[in-house]
């Protein structure tokens, strides 16, 4: 069989693999799926701001916020979409080399290392929202990024990561208490305080993008995400809610949630050791849980801290055996 003979642990596979995954909606190639522009409209406009262009649809919170695509992508000589899905492309090849590099850390068999990887190409939001004009890749790599600094202490890495995460959207807030989990579950009080650093720095450039940067009213910046009783309405009646959700959490969670089932004692064995990575699991789902009330809820919410659920699936595998067959006994 020919999916047998490749050789599956050759990066220039996995590289394939890649480019073909998120080659098949590039621009929002509708051939599979019809949707509108939707939020990818505001980056556009974000891309033709940079560039000095003319604004047709305005500039409107939290989007014109969100800066770190946009911003690189301006200078590119292309059409504003395909600008910014090549800078898509090129932070989710950032994000893969840094899950590359943190897999190496946490697990010995490395052809777990290799289906974590894999894991993370074959999903669907890498397939459905990588390349259609969204700059979620940003603060997704900036997590991965970031998940990598602490696990190696390179808090100089850290830092820079929450601040371009910040940038990128405001979703790499879920990285801080990463931090101060790893500062407790391994006695590393430097990390308790960069934590905290961490948070003052995120909070100082969310405000100055907040007070700074224009929008189509001047002088009325919106805050986004406020719970409203018709988002919550919208969103349970919502087909994409019920859809893309339960497939973004995906293979990397539904390890997860088995592990917890199967290992239940272990859980507690390993509480310490294991927190930050069930921090940052958390973390994704509780930004899921919050947009159900505040914002149009999709899977997006579970994709930028995928790094999270693949790291703990392929942690627990490494320890218990290939959970398709019988799990080895602590």
């Amino acid at each position: 069989m020919l999916l047998k003979k490749i050789n599956w642990q050759n990066p220039v596979v996995l590289i394939i693999c890649f480019l073909l995954v998120i080659s098949v909606r590039f621009n929002r190639n509708d051939l599979l799926v019809k949707r509108s522009l939707g939020d990818a409209q505001f980056y556009i406009e974000n891309v033709r701001f940079f560039r000095g262009e003319s604004i047709t649809y305005g500039l409107q919170a939290p989007f014109n916020e969100r800066l770190l695509v946009t911003f690189i992508a301006a200078p590119l000589p292309f059409t504003p979409m395909t600008s910014i899905n090549i800078v898509n492309v090129l932070f989710l090849a950032l994000a893969l080399f840094y899950l590359n590099k943190t897999l190496d850390l946490m697990v010995t068999d490395k052809r777990l290392k290799w289906g974590g990887l894999y894991m993370f190409v074959f999903s669907f939001p890498t397939f459905y929202y990588a390349t259609i004009g969204y700059i979620d890749s940003g603060v997704l790599a900036m997590i991965f990024v970031a998940t990598y600094a602490i696990y190696t202490n390179k808090y100089g890495l850290f830092l820079s990561a929450v601040v371009l995460g910040t940038l990128a959207k405001e979703g790499i807030v879920i990285v801080l208490p990463v931090a101060l989990a790893y500062g407790l579950s391994s006695e590393n009080r430097r990390w308790l305080a960069f934590g905290f650093i961490g948070l003052i720095l995120y909070l100082v450039v969310w405000g100055a993008v907040k007070k700074y940067i224009p929008y189509t009213e001047p002088g009325k910046p919106l805050l986004f995400w406020n719970p409203v009783f018709w988002r919550l309405n919208d969103n349970l009646t919502r087909y994409n809610t019920y859809v893309s959700s339960p497939l973004s959490f995906g293979i990397p969670g539904a390890l997860c949630l088995f592990f917890i089932f199967k290992q239940k004692k272990n859980l507690i064995k390993y509480w310490k050791e294991d927190l930050p990575l069930w921090v940052g699991a958390a973390g994704g789902f509780l930004l899921w849980v919050y947009s159900i009330f505040s914002a149009h809820v999709d899977g997006r919410f579970f994709w930028i801290a995928y790094c999270f659920p693949i790291l703990l699936s392929m942690v627990w595998w490494n320890r218990y055996g290939n959970p398709f067959t019988k799990l080895k006994k602590s």
